[in-house]
Parts: structure tokens; sequence; C-alpha cells
């Protein structure tokens, strides 16, 4: 996998399309993460005594708060700007897309979705940037199978068939890829950035959070559905993960549908006169 994160909820804040010259130049300081596509050139990313070379048609992933330098030539670039809750890494990563047309064409839907803002220009932007991240994520794991140590591929399938099964065991991982245990894990580590258990515990905290901010089921049936026996050792899952307790998810989800009260104009006049149905001094 690319990002090596079961828990990838991002929000996009922005879309730039750069074209420059030839420069060697430091970057600043950013609190958000940022993926790229380059249209045209090539560029070198200098982390102290680390380099990673990049070139026309990479895709490259720059996480916040990274020092680096930008040795580069004559370079058109389209770049989002993005947070998100997961664990994201803490390196620059690069990916080659097998074909570049397909990856520049949604950077460009990305890039126009949040210049034009139409209504609903956010949730466009979403759904594009979550495909790019889908056709990575899916070339990414074709290349896994391919290559030699492409032999935990059918157990990230049974992970992800089975995470809420309690049988599930590290055991049974390790038999579907016919190897020791000890290999197992190192492979899986190596490839996924956690442990097989640390893995399925965070598909297991994403799911559960979900259907805790759903409001359709008690911390019980959360509970069950997550592969616990007992609510009071889920409770203790998700605070050890999160920090929070399952209620804290289910009293944020629904004061997030309190309809807010009315609040005055910035010019302190009513927003709304609800005795004359008019617009207050302020309205438009």
């Amino acid at each position: 996998m690319f990002f090596k994160t079961a828990d990838f909820s991002p929000d996009v804040l922005s879309v730039f399309r750069f074209a420059w010259n030839e420069k060697v130049q430091d970057s600043d300081i950013r609190p958000y993460h940022a993926l790229s596509f380059r249209v045209k050139g090539q560029a070198k990313f200098i982390h102290k005594n680390e380099t990673v070379a990049v070139k026309t048609g990479d895709v490259v992933f720059v996480p916040a708060y990274y020092p680096y330098t930008l040795d580069c030539g004559k370079e058109q670039v389209i770049v989002a700007h993005f947070t998100t809750a997961g664990d994201m890494p803490e390196h620059i990563l690069k990916f080659t897309p097998e074909s570049s047309f397909s990856f520049e064409n949604l950077f460009l839907r990305l890039y126009h979705a949040d210049t034009k803002k139409e209504i609903g220009f956010a949730h466009e932007c979403r759904s594009l940037f979550h495909e790019i991240i889908l056709r990575i994520e899916r070339e990414t794991k074709a290349d896994l199978m391919e290559s030699d140590n492409g032999g935990i591929v059918p157990a990230l399938e049974m992970i992800h068939e089975r995470f809420t099964d309690p049988q599930l065991t590290v055991t049974q991982l390790a038999k579907s890829c016919n190897m020791g245990e000890t290999h197992f894990r190192n492979l899986f580590r190596r490839h996924s950035g956690a442990s097989p258990l640390q893995y399925i515990n965070g598909l297991k905290r994403q799911y559960a959070v979900e259907l805790l901010r759903s409001r359709y089921y008690t911390v019980s049936e959360v509970a069950e559905r997550c592969g616990f026996a007992n609510p009071y050792y889920f409770s203790l899952f998700i605070k050890r993960l999160t920090g929070r307790s399952p209620s804290d998810f289910v009293k944020e989800a629904f004061d997030s549908c309190k309809r807010p009260e009315e609040e005055p104009a910035r010019d302190g006049s009513a927003i709304l006169q609800k005795s004359t149905g008019q617009a207050g001094a302020g309205g438009v």
C-alpha cells in the first residue's frame, strides 16, 4: 500500500497549478500534507542526506511539517493540499503510475473543481481525491502481487473480509501465505508499516467509530458488530486507540445534528426578523 494506513479520511484544503523555471528553493514548514502530479519536468526533493528524484508523470506525497529543498528544472505541477485524521508517512513518497494520462486527467479535474467552486465543489473534490488514492492503492497492490514479496496479499484479503472476527489469528494469516509466523510478521510490517494486529485494530477502530457516529446502534451493539463479546472491553479498546470513550463519539454525532440557535448579524441587527418575515438591515 502507498500510504500504509487503513484510516484515511482526507479533507482537501486547496488545489494549485504551478509552472516555474529552474530553481533551488527551501520549502516552508506547512501544517498540511501535499499530493502532487508532475505534468512536465524533473526535480529532486532533498531532506538531510536523502534525495528523492521525480520526473514527468510521477505522483509525489510530502507530509506536513516536512522541511526539504527543491532542486528542479522547468516544471509544470498540480498540487493538492490536504489534512487527514489518519496516521500518515513521515517522509516523501513517490509513485509512478502505469498510465500518467489518467492521473493527469484526475488531477486536472480536481484543480478545476476547486478553482470554479461550483455548488457541491467540496464533495466533488473529496470524490476526485479519493479516486486518485484508490487508483494508487490498486496499482500498488497489483505491483505487490507481482513482486517477489507479494505473498502477503492473501492475508490482506483475509483481514479485510474478517477483521471483526475474534477468531482471526496471525497463525491463520501466515498459513494463508504459506509462511512461518516470524517471516510473515516481518514481511507484513515491511509492506504495511504496522504489525498484523495493529493493522486489524486500525480497521476495527475505523469501523467502530463509523457505527457509533451513525447513531443507529447502541454501544453494546457496536461492540458486538466489531467482535467484542463484552462492551466493557470494547470501551477500553476504543479509549486506548482514540483517547476517547464510545459515548464521546455518540455525543459528538448528536451535537452535530442540533440546529444552531439564531445569531445576531455582524452589524448587530437580526439576521432574520420572524415577526415580519423581512431581512434585517444586514440582510441581502
